[in-house]
């Protein structure tokens, strides 16, 4: 049984106002007693309710401009040195060290080994290969990030398919436990005034409103729905909302010209994104199986777990998404939303046209898929567990 009197170290690279997930993760454990202290970019954005916890402390790691080779250079050792330097000096004896994504774990590298016994390992995507690239783009220099998943002393996962899939193709003695992408807190915060501007624009909406939030990414089918919504455009329109990578800005302007049917809202920091659910009529969840960004497994989207699904759920949104096993299966055993066959137009709009037909009963049930799980429960046996 872990000490609650020692403290449960979070690391993750990146902005973590980027992961949901891990929002959720503190959040529960900080509800349930725990200590904890995240390493992270962006930790000022932070709820309050996470900021202004008495067992909730951090190092918000600062970055450098990249400009040129030399600054890159500089920034990468600049940012790998403070990861490195929380590890030594934060992470005692009976503390766990719980990391969140591949780069992070690639960054503390060799020395994570020392912690393998209290590290927990957890992956948000399914990884194509044990081997990362060691630096960005690197085609040679490699890391083998399954071996440290091998002797991690938990790994987790968001979803049952891919707990599976990761053990056998990184030959894992134990099945990861699965963590489930749901929100802890379903309280969207104040709204501010860039919101209300959307909440009035939504509100006065003629057409019914499908909605996207997430992240503006290649392993999302948007161009097939946009297509099918355009035919019918006079009745539905699609709204999104989600981070555009940089290198994927330009196509996203040209999509969003081309489809009248198209309104991109922006970017909201969770959880304020959850405020624009309640004045929308349908959730899109539009994953494509095969495209891949980073070192994610070409099957990845074939499995997802997104969290979207559960903050969906929990504003009663009938989803329509794309024919994959991680859609497919909580569709189709609590009715909460449906896959469609193919991506034809027509296809697409017979979906929605279904979706209509059984449109009450969806919404109350998707209340009993969003209860249905239970963290508070899940994260207690992870960390818990001998």
């Amino acid at each position: 049984m872990f000490d609650k009197k020692n403290k449960i170290v979070i690391m993750i690279y990146g902005n973590v106002m980027l992961y949901p997930p891990v929002i959720n993760l503190i959040e529960c454990l900080l509800n349930n007693s725990y200590r904890v202290h995240l390493v992270a970019e962006g930790i000022d954005d932070l709820p309050r309710i996470i900021t202004e916890a008495s067992k909730f402390s951090s190092h918000n790691v600062l970055s450098k401009p990249r400009g040129s080779l030399v600054n890159r250079i500089t920034r990468r050792h600049y940012l790998e040195s403070q990861y490195r330097r929380e590890l030594s000096i934060r992470v005692e004896p009976q503390d766990i060290l719980w990391t969140v994504n591949p780069i992070v774990v690639r960054i503390l590298g060799k020395r994570i080994e020392k912690y393998s016994s209290q590290h927990i390992m957890q992956l948000f995507e399914l990884m194509e290969n044990e081997n990362i690239p060691l630096f960005n783009g690197s085609r040679f220099f490699k890391f083998n990030i399954a071996e440290i998943s091998r002797h991690a002393w938990k790994n987790v996962v968001a979803e049952r398919n891919r707990a599976y899939i990761q053990k056998a193709q990184w030959g894992l003695k134990r099945l990861p436990y699965i963590l489930p992408n749901k929100p802890y807190y379903y309280e969207p915060g104040e709204e501010s005034a860039e919101i209300r501007i959307i909440i009035d624009k939504m509100k006065n909406e003629s057409r019914r409103v499908i909605i996207y939030l997430g992240v503006i990414d290649p392993d999302r089918d948007f161009e097939s729905f946009a297509r099918a919504i355009e035919s019918i455009k006079e009745d539905y329109c699609l709204y999104m909302f989600g981070k555009v990578p940089d290198d994927r800005k330009e196509a996203f302007q040209a999509f969003c010209k081309k489809y009248k049917c198209v309104e991109y809202m922006g970017f909201f920091n969770p959880p304020s994104h959850l405020h624009f659910l309640k004045y929308a009529h349908i959730a899109l969840v539009p994953y494509a199986p095969g495209k891949t960004s980073n070192n994610t497994s070409s099957i990845n989207a074939l499995y997802c777990a997104p969290n979207k699904i559960y903050e969906y759920a929990g504003s009663s949104l009938p989803m329509l998404g794309t024919d994959v096993l991680g859609l497919r299966e909580p569709f189709e055993h609590f009715n909460i939303g449906m896959c469609c066959d193919d991506l034809e137009p027509k296809t697409i709009v017979n979906t929605i046209r279904m979706i209509e037909s059984h449109y009450n009963e969806m919404k109350m049930n998707c209340v009993s898929f969003y209860n249905s799980t239970d963290l508070d429960q899940i994260i207690d046996g992870i960390v818990n567990d001998d």
